[in-house]
């Protein structure tokens, strides 16, 4: 709460039934934003500053990790319980799901070297493939 910078996730959860039907449709949906990395040398933070981009850095970091293993086809492992972020995320990411991301850019020369990041890591997210299928069951009040 006191932080200036951070993560933030807002978890929607939806269910749908058709007029006269006994299945039901459930949904989750993610919305995350993430807190961009931050080069500490190119900005000089210390204190408190410090800290808070050392713990996003490292969020980030466990983040790409399950995002490249996820890509890897034959991976037995996924680092889901690195943070409580890709914790919460399991599901979104290499779940029953699709999953979308819009990455922002900065067009400043002097953030360039942030922008070509934040591209790679889309691209790396895009490698992920899921098969979605409907989450549908029979309403147990009908049953």
């Amino acid at each position: 709460q006191a932080s200036t910078r951070s993560h933030c996730i807002f978890t929607i959860h939806l269910s749908s039934k058709e007029p006269g039907s006994a299945t039901v449709r459930h949904a989750k949906l993610h919305l995350v934003d993430l807190a961009g990395s931050e080069r500490v040398a190119k900005t000089g933070v210390g204190g408190q500053l410090l800290t808070e981009a050392k713990y996003i850095n490292l969020s980030l970091h466990y983040l790409e990790q399950v995002i490249i293993a996820l890509s890897e086809k034959h991976r037995a492992h996924i680092p889901y319980r690195n943070s409580m972020m890709t914790s919460v995320l399991r599901d979104s990411l290499g779940g029953n799901c699709m999953t979308t991301m819009i990455a922002t850019l900065s067009l400043e020369k002097r953030n360039i070297d942030e922008s070509i990041s934040t591209c790679r890591f889309a691209q790396r997210v895009a490698l992920i493939k899921n098969e979605a299928v409907l989450n549908e069951e029979i309403d147990p009040r009908l049953v």
